[in-house]
């Protein structure tokens, strides 16, 4: 069964030195259980000094710069016309078996009603979508640590575009 997680975002303060986090400054965050629920905590490079001994997971980032251009998430219409197009190239097999299980945690896909879950079952992933309800089996992959930046790179380059490049409807056409 999948399991979602809720956990904020950068605080962008330094839970240590009660600063802010400056642009461009490497930083470290951390999640720790907290009761039931998970807390998240940033600090510094320069107040790290390694994960607390009751964190569940830690990472390394770097705070954006204003200047870095700003990238979102295509439009889920666009995802959906994706993974249904990359159905008819068996070599990106593993980028659409990640681009499947994004669009489960950004819940356009949800898991077939068939009382098991999104269960890969017979080597299948079987998921629905949310808008029109039908189903759609992606065959499972296997993804090796090697894989890893490669396919990461792949999806980026395939879900993310940058904001300045998107046209709102609400913009005159020019004649």
């Amino acid at each position: 069964m999948l399991g979602e997680y809720k956990v904020g975002r950068c605080s962008r303060q330094c839970f240590a030195q009660q600063r802010p986090l400056r642009e461009g400054e490497v930083y470290y965050s951390v999640i720790i259980e907290a009761d039931e629920d998970f807390e998240r905590r940033d600090y510094s490079a320069e107040a790290w000094q390694g994960p607390p001994e009751e964190a569940v997971g830690h990472w390394k980032c770097r705070m954006p710069k204003s200047a870095e251009r700003k990238l979102v998430l295509a439009p889920k219409e666009v995802l959906i016309d994706l993974l249904r197009q990359m159905e008819d190239f068996p070599e990106k097999a593993k980028p659409r078996y990640l681009l499947a299980l994004t669009m489960l945690r950004k819940r356009i896909l949800r898991p077939a009603p068939d009382g098991e879950g999104a269960k890969v079952n017979d080597g299948m992933l079987r998921v629905q979508f949310v808008e029109d309800s039908s189903i759609l089996e992606i065959p499972s992959c296997a993804i090796g640590r090697s894989e890893t930046d490669e396919l990461l790179g792949q999806l980026n380059e395939l879900l993310y575009c940058d904001a300045t490049e998107l046209e709102t409807d609400d913009e005159p056409a020019d004649d």
